[in-house]
C-alpha cells in the first residue's frame, strides 16, 4: 500500500510499467465533467471506474488479484481501511467474474483527501468508502491497472 498526492505520482511510477499511463490518465481529465461509470484507458490491461457516494459507517475489507487499485480522491475525504493480507477469513468467497473477494479482520484507518491517492497490491486488504467525522459525498476514481499486463 502507497499513500501519494498526484504532485508526487513520479515517485510512484516505477512500481507497474503501466502507472505513468495511469497517473498520466489522472492528470489530465477534468473528472467534474464525467458521470459515474467505467472508462477504457488501455484495453483490458487498464481502465478507471468513477463514482459518486456517500460515505458509511462501516463495511468488509475487500482484496482484488487481477488488478491494482489506484483509488484517487477527486473531491471530499474518506477514511479507508488498510491490512495487509494475511490468515483473514473470508466473508464472501473470491470472484473471477468481478476480480473480487470479502474478508474478515481488523484493519488501520487511513485518512484520504481531495487531491490524494492510494495504491492497493493484491496482499493488501482495504475497506473504502468510510465516513471521516459523518457521512458525507466523495467523488473517486479508481484505476483499475491489470497486475500482469498483455504484450502488445
Amino acid at each position: 500500500m502507497y499513500i501519494g498526492s498526484l504532485a508526487e505520482h513520479k515517485h510512484f511510477e516505477s512500481l507497474h510499467p503501466l502507472f505513468a499511463k495511469a497517473f498520466e490518465y489522472l492528470q489530465s481529465i477534468d473528472f467534474s465533467e464525467y458521470d459515474e461509470g467505467k472508462y477504457p484507458i488501455d484495453g483490458n490491461d487498464m481502465y478507471a471506474s468513477i463514482s459518486e457516494y456517500v460515505t458509511k459507517n462501516d463495511g468488509q475489507l475487500e482484496g482484488h488479484l487481477e488488478y491494482i487499485d489506484i483509488q484517487y480522491i477527486v473531491s471530499g475525504s474518506e477514511i479507508i481501511g488498510y491490512a495487509k493480507k494475511g490468515n483473514q477469513p473470508e466473508a464472501i468467497p473470491y470472484s473471477n467474474e468481478r476480480d473480487i473477494a470479502f474478508y474478515e479482520g481488523d484493519y488501520e484507518p487511513i485518512k484520504v483527501n481531495a487531491g490524494e491517492f492510494v495504491i492497493f497490491f493484491p496482499d493488501d486488504l482495504h475497506l473504502p468508502c468510510l465516513k471521516c467525522d459523518k457521512p458525507s459525498v466523495v467523488k473517486k476514481v479508481v484505476v483499475k491497472v491489470r497486475v500482469n499486463p498483455s504484450e502488445s
